[in-house]
């Protein structure tokens, strides 16, 4: 699926613009946030996935379908983590506006880790590798989104540009300001070794140190073997944390010993829905619940 940049809209701006608000549709929460965020006093964007399951093997609605169809524009992350959005805009007759946003070549991305290579380094030049799809956690990938999604909803929508702008400008604000505010608070964290039922926060370990040392389930939902599984296990000690990934519950986190911290995260921050501020209040809700690994 094309990436749509400003280079690209700039060659078609004259037939993408529309008369009224365009019907926007966005596939997962931090998407949604994300866009919600610059069409602040214009327009709400539609959620496809608004439920907290796994966007990966999530089965669309008819009614979904038609909103896909019906759109203007559309935001995704990409096919690797919304496998199921690329039949219906394969189906789509126009497909100008339909912006992959996992797929710019300036986002820091990170290869998709097996779950048996934790700690290993990670080569972010290789162009037949996978990466991991979960770039929203990563500030300086949001603030690169918010550019590309403020510069498509202006060649869209050109009578609302100055609020588009004005809104970004805002929202790049409150992010860089939430990003200062959370590296000192996740210093706090450090020396904790975090277990987590699945591989969402490599983005998050990266940009605010965090020690991830093993998975469930891989960052495309692969589950772990029990090998690997039991080798997990034997780390469990009063300095390590089994972080639950809120879309991936685990049976093994639900029967864990009492003396062993437990935590729920919600890495796609369906909680923060519809609240002002959406990007910053996911990052904080984050923080919030991993701050307890430490009790």
């Amino acid at each position: 699926m094309k990436l749509i940049t400003s280079l690209f809209l700039l060659a078609f701006g004259a037939t993408a613009i529309h008369a009224e608000v365009p019907r926007v549709v966005t596939s997962i929460a931090p998407v949604q946030g994300l866009v919600s965020e610059i069409m602040a006093g214009v327009g709400t964007p539609e959620l496809l996935l608004y439920e907290a399951i796994s966007p990966h093997d999530f089965a669309m609605r008819p009614s979904q379908a038609r909103a896909i169809g019906d759109a203007d524009v559309i935001f995704y992350v990409g096919q690797h983590m919304e496998p199921w959005l690329e039949k219906a805009l394969q189906s789509r007759e126009q497909n100008e506006l339909i912006v992959a946003l996992g797929d710019m070549p300036s986002l820091h991305r990170l290869e998709a880790r097996e779950l048996n290579d934790f700690g290993a380094a990670h080569d972010e030049h290789n162009h037949d590798q996978v990466f991991d799809p979960h770039m929203w956690l990563d500030p300086e990938n949001a603030l690169l989104w918010l550019d590309v999604i403020a510069g498509v909803l202006e060649i869209a929508d050109p009578e609302n540009e100055a609020l588009y702008r004005r809104n970004l400008e805002q929202s790049r604000a409150e992010i860089v300001a939430t990003n200062i505010s959370l590296q000192s608070d996740f210093s706090a964290l450090e020396g904790i070794e975090m277990i987590v039922t699945h591989d969402s926060l490599q983005y998050l370990e990266a940009a605010f140190g965090l020690k991830v040392i093993g998975a469930f389930t891989a960052s495309d939902g692969q589950a772990s073997g029990a090998r690997n599984m039991s080798e997990l296990l034997q780390h469990l000690d009063s300095n390590t944390c089994i972080v639950e990934d809120l879309t991936h519950p685990s049976r093994i986190a639900a029967s864990l010993p009492e003396d062993v911290n437990h935590v729920v995260v919600d890495p796609l921050g369906y909680a923060a829905v519809g609240q002002t501020g959406y990007y910053s209040k996911m990052l904080s809700d984050i923080a919030q619940s991993l701050m307890e690994c430490r009790d």
